[in-house]
């Protein structure tokens, strides 16, 4: 077995990991119908339902509604699908024993799943017809909130062992993601949004949108999010080497 030290002599195994795994998400249909399901789900919903209505809160539905998608649907599929997968075939096992480290096979998926991210938002983004100058805060806020579903759909990917069990863990990623969707309605629940993994950064779109994100306002949303990204980091590097391997 190729020791440690020799791995990390190694140049560009990361960037090599990346490629394939990012390919990994192209040639598969399924995962890439994910991908895509938002921005096509907007675009519908765009000229189908909003279109016809002129409705004045538009943007800022469409908005929220692609941020919450891009961070909740991507990283539940694209990583612990591919992870589940290469566990399920034995392929994790013979990278492990080929000298990759489970460091830089989380670094690498977690990798992947933002550049997805970043496409599935940019792509939401301008489905949503907002002005391009919101772009950039829009994206910063985005890949910033999907961190907390990374690491936790990292560590469910480690943890599944076929694609069966990954079924079963995606869906609390999709589900908590999409959970501030439903806080928006009433000023008592639109309060708690920092409580939620992605709801700061919920709130900070919906600001972004009515155009006060920059105010006192956003300090709050912003705390609460830096703190579920803090959080999430620190338990995925106490969770992950606890994990059982594959003998």
């Amino acid at each position: 077995m190729v020791n440690a030290k020799q791995v990390a002599a190694r140049p560009g195994i990361l960037g090599t990991l990346v490629r394939k795994f990012f390919m990994n998400v192209v040639k598969s249909p399924g995962l890439l119908a994910c991908c895509l399901f938002p921005a096509l789900f907007l675009l519908v919903f765009r000229f189908v339902v909003i279109e016809p209505i002129a409705h004045d809160d538009a943007r800022m539905f469409l908005l929220v509604t692609g941020m919450l998608f891009s961070t909740s649907m991507v990283p539940g599929t694209t990583t612990v699908y591919p992870m589940a997968e290469a566990r399920e075939k034995r392929t994790l096992r013979t990278m492990e024993l080929a000298g990759v480290g489970r460091a830089q096979m989380l670094a690498a998926h977690g990798i992947v799943s933002t550049l997805w991210t970043a496409l599935v938002a940019a792509a939401c983004f301008l489905v949503s017809g907002a002005p391009f100058d919101c772009m950039l805060p829009f994206m910063l806020v985005t890949l910033a909130s999907s961190i907390p579903l990374t690491a936790l759909s990292l560590a469910l990917g480690l943890a599944s062992r076929n694609q069966m069990a990954a079924s079963f863990s995606s869906l609390p990623v999709i589900t908590t993601g999409i959970v501030p969707l439903f806080f928006m309605y009433a000023e008592s629940t639109f309060q708690a949004l920092p409580l939620l993994p992605t709801g700061g950064g919920f709130a900070l779109v919906y600001a972004l949108a009515e155009g006060t994100l920059l105010a006192p306002g956003s300090i709050l949303p912003a705390v609460g999010q830096l703190a579920w990204i803090v959080a999430s980091v620190v338990a995925l590097v106490a969770v992950a080497p606890r994990i059982p391997r594959d003998e």
